[in-house]
């Protein structure tokens, strides 16, 4: 059997991550299988062996027709039995051409709610998954399925719920030397946000939150758009000696800075299941959130809204509030650790490969 895996960019994100790593561990299994980049960017993902790679540019209607066409012959190369697709420019164009093109299994993943997307392509995704061109539809979290609650019950009928897996932390090595490879010389709390400097992550809130907060340094792991502005921002609100811009850093620097973190800060706007949260959860840090419903519905531990973690409103001192209270309060920390780890621990690599695959009912995992 072979499936072709198939995502919007290799830009660095959520998506990427988790499309790569799921292929990895399927190819262990079907060596035949293969990913597909519709558009290049520079990225840790950007070269990738015997992966393909459909642009470097989509700025016309002409370009989106140009990476149809390579996308259709690609496909009817290389004839797939099943195609996974993540995010919905993929997904529309995949389900669309494997269709038409006799691929058995047209399996779409959801990574965001379908809100945050502009109209056309909400209209294509509704359209294309109302009408049996996707087999099955998979959202990353409860939350992000509940995103889709006014579709209509043919779009609806073929959603499931698969959460992102996390790999197994490192911990071979302490916090101190975690932190001395880093080059993180400092007896303050260590503070980490990994993400995107996108609107969607909200960084501008905890730029503001650190004005309240003393003793601890903000380390941000991410590049993007914002960047400019959210130096300018760090800069007039006197606090460059508490955040440092790490800039994108490479897997194993990102898995090194959890290691040597103490609190991991989360203020999205809004996210799918996020691999970032998850991540640092395996291994151990305590949490303080932004109040959306993916996190909620996924850090939720009992019916009296009791989370594993800290949630806060999107209001610089609630958000102080909750740092402090972290940072003054060993019962809580370790408290929030091991609710991290507990709430992380069935998220196995191994259980996430088998659900995708049981999707296509001929591969038995």
């Amino acid at each position: 059997m072979k499936i072709i895996f198939v995502t919007n960019s290799s830009a660095n994100g959520g998506a990427s991550k988790m499309i790569t790593f799921l292929y990895n561990e399927v190819k262990k299994i079907l060596p035949e299988s293969k990913i597909v980049f519709i558009r290049k960017e520079d990225s840790q993902y950007s070269n990738i062996e015997n992966a393909y790679y459909l642009t470097t540019s989509l700025k016309s209607p002409i370009a989106y027709f140009k990476v149809s066409k390579k996308l259709y012959h690609l496909i009817k190369l290389e004839k797939p039995d099943a195609i996974i697709s993540f995010l919905p420019l993929a997904n529309i164009l995949s389900a669309y051409i494997g269709k038409k093109l006799g691929v058995k299994y047209r399996i779409a993943s959801q990574r965001n709610p379908p809100q945050i997307y502009g109209k056309v392509v909400r209209f294509f995704d509704k359209f294309i998954g109302s009408r049996g061109f996707y087999t099955s539809n998979v959202c990353n979290s409860q939350a992000g399925l509940e995103a889709f609650s006014k579709y209509p019950e043919s779009y609806k009928k073929n959603l499931s719920v698969i959460n992102n897996c996390v790999e197994p932390a490192d911990l071979s090595i302490s916090q101190e030397e975690a932190r001395e490879k880093l080059g993180i010389a400092t007896d303050k709390v260590v503070l980490t946000c990994v993400g995107r400097l996108h609107d969607q992550k909200n960084h501008e809130l905890l730029v503001k939150t650190m004005k309240h907060v003393d003793n601890a340094i903000l380390y941000l792991a991410g590049d993007g758009p914002l960047r400019h502005k959210i130096t300018n921002q760090i800069n007039l609100l006197g606090v460059e000696n508490k955040i440092v811009l790490l800039g994108d850093l490479e897997r194993e620097q990102v898995r090194l800075l959890l290691r040597a973190s103490d609190i991991f800060v989360i203020p999205s706007k809004y996210e799918g299941l996020s691999n970032s949260l998850i991540e640092a959860m395996s291994y151990g840090l305590p949490i303080v959130f932004s109040n959306i419903p993916s996190f909620t519905n996924f850090l939720q531990i009992d019916a009296e809204d009791k989370y594993a973690g800290i949630l806060a409103n999107n209001d610089e001192i609630e958000w102080a509030k909750a740092i402090n209270h972290l940072m003054s309060e060993n019962t809580a920390m370790e408290k929030y650790r091991n609710l991290s780890l507990l709430k992380v621990a069935d998220l196995t690599p191994e259980k996430m490969t088998s659900r995708f695959l049981k999707l296509t009912n001929d591969t038995k995992a």
